[in-house]
């Protein structure tokens, strides 16, 4: 009967091990999903305030409201970039914290 005990608690450490590998892996995927979406959307931002910059070229013709547009554009299109890098940066922080403390 102790045997089986035994036996019965090997297959349950098993279990429990597999589950924990399963679930790592899991969170390895969502966590590089997060990253691939954060990428996007400062890609997706980079390329609205490109976009917002060509349509100011185009069309503003006074030399020097064109050139303070301009400037406002990149100002805003570098801030937005930091925000996300710092949210992403952030984001990473509180899973690496939250992985160590699973452990």
């Amino acid at each position: 009967m102790n045997e089986e005990n035994n036996w019965k608690e090997f297959s349950d450490d098993i279990s429990n091990i597999s589950k924990k590998i399963k679930s790592s892996i899991a969170d390895e995927e969502n966590i590089e999903d997060l990253k691939n979406s954060l990428k996007a959307t400062k890609e997706s931002i980079s390329n609205s305030f490109n976009d917002l910059a060509q349509i100011v070229e185009n069309t503003v013709k006074d030399e020097e409201i064109k050139e303070d547009a301009l400037n406002l554009v990149n100002n805003l299109k570098h801030e937005m970039s930091n925000i996300v890098d710092t949210a992403k940066e952030k984001v990473l922080e509180v899973l690496n914290l939250n992985s160590l403390e699973e452990e």
